[in-house]
């Protein structure tokens, strides 16, 4: 097993969570001029680089976002550079449910299994109260993420007739 880079790391799990969870829904909604938000992603990626030692920092390559609607829901996908570690992520979704008042912060995190050591991934969440973990992920493949992402912000309907 491999730890996590602490560029990696600290992007995914502490700078844009933070400043996701921070801006909130406006975040996962296009702009009106459909304008990206990857020059910000990388202001960050870049800004956080300036605080780690030299021998700590990563380039951006591969880093990059955009806007979707699923079912409803919109959400900026965000593309991180290739994982090594235990816990970096191959993508983060920013998500604004349908009818909801709040964002979503999603990931798809590189994992090892603890038997045979073997790849594989786990869908994570940070909120405001901490980290949680919703199991296995799937493929590190966009669509797939994207379709784990839905799936799981939409409210699960009970009884035959309610939504």
């Amino acid at each position: 097993m491999t730890d996590p880079r602490p560029h990696h790391y600290r992007f995914v799990h502490r700078e844009l969570a933070r400043q996701v969870l921070e801006f909130g829904p406006r975040v996962a909604t296009p702009a009106p001029d459909g304008g990206s938000l990857l020059p910000v992603i990388t202001r960050i990626w870049d800004g956080l680089a300036q605080t780690l030692p030299p021998e700590d920092r990563l380039p951006g390559h591969g880093l990059d976002c955009r806007h979707l609607s699923v079912d409803g829901h919109h959400l900026l996908l965000v593309t991180l550079p290739t994982p090594v570690g235990a816990t970096e992520a191959h993508f983060v979704a920013a998500v604004h449910p349908k009818g909801g008042k709040t964002v979503r912060y999603l990931t798809l995190e590189h994992a090892f299994h603890p038997l045979d050591g073997s790849p594989g991934t786990v869908l994570g969440e940070w909120t405001p109260q901490g980290h949680l973990n919703h199991g296995p992920g799937p493929s590190p493949v966009a669509e797939l993420f994207v379709t784990a992402v839905a799936r799981l912000v939409t409210p699960a309907k009970r009884g035959f007739w309610r939504h």
